[in-house]
């Protein structure tokens, strides 16, 4: 007998998918997938790329589906799942331009074509070394560093407390430094400046 997946709650919708049940993940993704897409779509102002986030927030979904706790309901939980998601590619979008003009105009013109190499080197060592964070304190550090957000923003955007924002940023230094080697050094140069005017450390901290 064909389950009728239209008439189950959240919390039996969510259990199915803990089992595998690829028709409640189905009725999951249909049900909210144009929601998210709209606004994603708003959010990003890229209709391709905000297709591609709302793809990969179910990707995410489903590979994680046997560990899965609904603790409210798909909406909710989507909504933020959304947010997160728009915000990590807000963030990346204008990570390499940034980071390209910042580290050129510290490197004298005799130096394009070392400039170059280090800097594809600091990008590709600073984005792997980012991406090792937990997805909270890499959202944090990213909205601090890229977005130009205060501690207070942050907390507020993402419903944490201030603490916990000065937390995350403070974990996410101390992987860079141990990462990064030699290259976080470059990084701190571009970063010391706004670090110390938003969150408020003391800068010889950073010294490693």
């Amino acid at each position: 007998m064909e389950r009728d997946y239209v008439t189950l709650t959240d919390q039996q919708l969510a259990s199915l998918l803990r089992a595998g049940d690829s028709g409640a993940f189905k009725l999951i993704y249909d049900r909210f997938w144009d929601k998210l897409l709209v606004v994603a779509a708003k959010r990003l102002d890229n209709v391709p790329e905000a297709e591609e986030a709302v793809q990969d927030i179910f990707l995410n979904l489903w590979r994680r589906h046997e560990t899965f706790e609904l603790k409210v309901s798909f909406e909710n939980y989507l909504a933020v799942a959304v947010k997160f998601e728009v915000i990590n590619r807000r963030a990346k979008r204008v990570r390499e331009e940034v980071l390209h003009e910042e580290l050129k105009s510290l490197l004298p013109a005799a130096c394009t074509h070392k400039a170059s190499f280090d800097l594809e080197y600091l990008q590709q060592q600073l984005e792997h070394s980012l991406n090792s964070l937990p997805q909270k304190c890499q959202l944090v550090f990213r909205l601090s560093r890229e977005d130009d957000y205060t501690n207070k923003q942050i907390a507020k955007e993402l419903g944490i407390t201030e603490k916990a924002v000065e937390k995350h940023i403070s974990k996410a230094l101390k992987v860079l430094r141990r990462r990064m080697g030699r290259y976080y050094r470059w990084y701190r140069i571009l970063q010391k400046e706004n670090f110390t005017k938003k969150v408020g450390y003391d800068a010889s901290s950073l010294a490693i």
